[in-house]
C-alpha cells in the first residue's frame, strides 16, 4: 500500500508542478524574485488548481511515509519527474527524447541509491522542546545563508541557467518548511490552537513557505520544467535528511561501502540534473514560451535591470 500511495503522490506532485510552471511562464518578466509574481499567480485559477493538486499529493505522501518510512518512499516520490516532464513537454508541443528520459532516470536512480545505501531515519528527538530552539535557529540560519548564496549566484547567470539554481534554493526552503511544520504540529497536538497561534514555529512555516514558493515559481518562470524542477525535486529530500540528522536525532549508515554508494548516487543524480538542464527543451526555450532567445547584450541588460530594481 505504501508503494501505491507514494506513486499516486508522485503523480499528483508532477501534475501540480506542470500546471504551475505553465502558468508561471506567462507571468511578467520583471516579476521574477519579486512578490508581485505571487500576486499575479494567486489570481490565476489554473495555478490554484496546480497548487491544490500538489497539496492533495502531500496528503498521499504523508500517508505513504507513515507506512513505509523515508528510505522506501522518498525515491518513489522523486518519480514525480516521470509524470511532470512528459506532461510539460506535451503542453508545449514538444516531445521528450532519449536524453531527457535518461536525465530523469539518472536523477531518480541516483537518489534511490543514496536512500537505499544510507537508510536514513528522520528521527523524532528535539522536534518541539525548549532546548531545540538554538538548534533550529542555527539550522534555519544555515539554510537561509545557503539559499541566499544560491540566489546571488543565480542572479548572475542566464535565465536558463538561473532556473536550476533557484530550484535548488526552493528545495532547501521546502525541506526546512517540512521540519518546522513537524514542530508546529507537535505544539498544536500538545497545547492546542492558542499555543499554535502564539508561538514562532507557525509564523516561521508561513515565511519559509512564501519564500520557497517565490523561488520555485521564479524558476518556473525562467525556464521549462526540465531545468527548473529536477533540482528542486532532488534537493528537497536531501536537505530534509540533513535537517533530520542535525535536529531530530536521525541516523544515516556511514560504513565505507554505504558512503561510497551514497557518493556515487549523488554524482549520478547531479549528472542527471545537468543533462536535463542542458537539453534542447531548455536551450530551445523560445519554442516553449513563444519568446525569442535573448542575445548576450539583452541578457546582460535584463540582469542589470533586475539588480538595480531589487
Amino acid at each position: 500500500m505504501a508503494y501505491l500511495l507514494a506513486l499516486v503522490a508522485a503523480a499528483l506532485f508532477g501534475v501540480g508542478a506542470s500546471v504551475q510552471q505553465r502558468v508561471a511562464a506567462e507571468a511578467p518578466d520583471e516579476s521574477v524574485l519579486h512578490l508581485s509574481l505571487l500576486w499575479y499567480l494567486v489570481r490565476q485559477p489554473l495555478w490554484l488548481v496546480g497548487v491544490a493538486t500538489a497539496l492533495i499529493g502531500n496528503l498521499f505522501a504523508g500517508s505513504a511515509l507513515g507506512m513505509g518510512g523515508v528510505a522506501l518512499v522518498q525515491p518513489l516520490l522523486v518519480a514525480r519527474l516521470i509524470f511532470a516532464l512528459p506532461l510539460a513537454a506535451r503542453w508545449n508541443r514538444r516531445s521528450l527524447h532519449r536524453r531527457e528520459w535518461l536525465g530523469a532516470v539518472a536523477v531518480i536512480a541516483g537518489l534511490a541509491a543514496f536512500m537505499v545505501a544510507g537508510r536514513p531515519s528522520p528521527g523524532e528527538n528535539g522536534v518541539d522542546s525548549d532546548g531545540s530552539v538554538p538548534r533550529w535557529l542555527l539550522t534555519g540560519g544555515t539554510v537561509a545563508a545557503i539559499t541566499a548564496g544560491l540566489v546571488l549566484i543565480a542572479r548572475r547567470l542566464r535565465p536558463n541557467s538561473e532556473a536550476p539554481v533557484l530550484g535548488a534554493g526552493a528545495g532547501m526552503l521546502f525541506a526546512l518548511q517540512s521540519g518546522l511544520t513537524s514542530m508546529a504540529v507537535s505544539r498544536f497536538g500538545r497545547d492546542g490552537l492558542l499555543a499554535l497561534l502564539t508561538t514562532w514555529p507557525t509564523y516561521a512555516v508561513v515565511g519559509t513557505a512564501v519564500a520557497g514558493t517565490l523561488l520555485a515559481q521564479s524558476a518556473y518562470k525562467l525556464a521549462p520544467l526540465p531545468a527548473s524542477y529536477p533540482p528542486l525535486a532532488a534537493t528537497e529530500p536531501l536537505a530534509g535528511i540533513a535537517i533530520g540528522l542535525s535536529l531530530l536525532g536521525g541516523t544515516l549508515v556511514v560504513t565505507p561501502a554505504a558512503v561510497a554508494v551514497q557518493a556515487l548516487g549523488l554524482a549520478v543524480m547531479t549528472v542527471g540534473v545537468f543533462v536535463l538542464a542542458s537539453s534542447s527543451l531548455v536551450t530551445g526555450a523560445h519554442h516553449t514560451t513563444g519568446r525569442p532567445t535573448p542575445d548576450d547584450a539583452t541578457v546582460e541588460a535584463h540582469q542589470e535591470e533586475r539588480r538595480s530594481g531589487s
